[in-house]
């Protein structure tokens, strides 16, 4: 009955978050990003580290994990004003403007080792899976559209919907819940309905703030590059007004609205509230505070300063994602094991 009323509570969640993301496509997000967020990583990167980080060789994981998270930290930390001083020079530069490219392969190697140490118990086989991803990343880093989808979509909107949608389905393996499915069925269906309804701009209205914010973070490149993704445009430009850019949009702040109610919705379900004692969870509202007042003072130090973060959870969620995937794909091709 528990699950029950949780599933159809994330029935109800699915089309708030739908509805609010057409009401308010660009504000809804930069709010669900800067006071959700914060929240969500701080919590589940608790409940996932008391659950070992679902891996077996886990000091080994944790430790990659915080140094990808760390590089990948560092250009955008570097770009903030206060560095302005030292933007000439040339080991700075280097970070800025040359390196990130190549961190993107930190997301790839990182998925391999998840693969690796979620699929394989002999370190041998552990080890050769790890060798094989980097060698991958090398081969596939001259390609534009492994860039695309591994540094912009994966810790994006594959992170936020594909990866919520597959935990989704790997929850209900377990409680087979009709309405559950029904719920996996119409996360599935959103982008579609998005897609083909009838639709126009004339209700949006974007404050200055908000644009400002918007392109103040290079937040619209999501937007372009998903656009770009689907033939829609050259990936060069974007406009607040266009109707496929507002669309992509509210895609995005669906997906990333609901990725955050989900989480907390299934707060019985999972038990990570079980895992916060007092001390810890007077901590986590501290930095919770503090981190949205940040946003709301400056919303680009908020961002930069939280951006490790952000992506420490994405990295500790990949074993994880593998786990789903894996329990889904045999309920499908040997569903007798399942």
């Amino acid at each position: 009955m528990k699950t029950l009323n949780i599933d159809f509570l994330n029935t109800g969640l699915i089309l708030l978050s739908f509805l609010l993301a057409y009401w308010l496509p660009f504000e809804l997000f930069l709010l669900a990003y800067a006071i959700l967020g914060p929240l969500h990583y701080f919590t589940e990167i608790n409940w996932i580290r008391d659950k070992n980080y679902f891996v077996a060789n886990n000091k080994i994981w944790i430790y990659l994990t915080i140094v990808f998270s760390l590089v990948l930290s560092i250009p955008p930390l570097l770009r903030l004003s206060i560095f302005a001083d030292y933007k000439d020079y040339d080991l700075v530069r280097q970070i800025v403007y040359y390196l990130p490219t190549y961190l993107n392969s930190c997301f790839f190697i990182a998925i391999a080792c998840a693969i690796a140490f979620i699929g394989f118990k002999k370190k041998s086989h552990q080890y050769l899976t790890i060798a094989l991803g980097v060698v991958l990343a090398v081969l596939l880093h001259f390609f534009p559209l492994y860039h695309i989808i591994i540094g912009v979509l994966l810790p994006t909107v594959i992170h936020v919907y594909l990866f919520t949608l597959l935990f989704m389905w790997y929850g209900n393996l377990k409680s087979n819940s009709k309405v559950g499915y029904f719920n996996v069925l119409l996360m599935v269906l959103i982008p579609f309905i998005i897609a083909y309804m009838s639709f126009s701009t004339q209700h949006i209205v974007i404050g200055e703030t908000t644009e400002g914010i918007y392109r103040q973070n290079s937040f619209h490149l999501l937007n372009i590059n998903i656009s770009k993704l689907l033939g829609l445009s050259d990936g060069t430009t974007f406009s607040f007004f266009r109707i496929f850019d507002v669309k992509i949009q509210i895609f995005i702040s669906f997906a990333y609205t609901y990725h955050y109610l989900n989480w907390f919705s299934k707060t019985t379900v999972i038990g990570w509230h079980k895992m916060l004692t007092q001390k810890r969870s007077l901590l986590i509202l501290t930095l919770w505070i503090v981190s949205v007042a940040l946003y709301f003072y400056n919303y680009k130090i908020g961002l930069t300063l939280l951006l490790f973060l952000s992506l420490l959870h994405v990295f500790m969620e990949f074993p994880l994602n593998v786990i789903s995937i894996k329990a889904i794909g045999q309920s499908i091709f040997n569903p007798k094991k399942t």
